[in-house]
């Protein structure tokens, strides 16, 4: 899920300022941050995760492409 432009330093946000853009799905900060945690090579190989000077960022929009692929994935795997 790569995508072929490179998107600005701006458009990526900290973990509390992504939270209100995902709520629905991820309604505590918790909830989001074990999602993170668990897939976190995913939400890196699409660009939706990047580390500057030590800390997380995310890109709001490939964030959530990313969490729906991640979710297509385990519900093909559900017997």
């Amino acid at each position: 899920m790569e995508s072929t432009a490179s998107p600005s330093l701006d458009d990526f946000v900290d973990l509390q300022d992504l939270l209100p853009t995902v709520e629905r799905t991820f309604p505590t900060k918790d909830s989001l941050s074990w999602f993170v945690r668990r897939h976190r090579a995913a939400l890196v190989e699409s660009g939706a995760l990047i580390v500057i000077t030590g800390r997380l960022r995310f890109h709001r929009q490939r964030f959530k492409e990313a969490a729906v692929e991640i979710g297509r994935g385990l519900a093909s795997k559900v017997a």
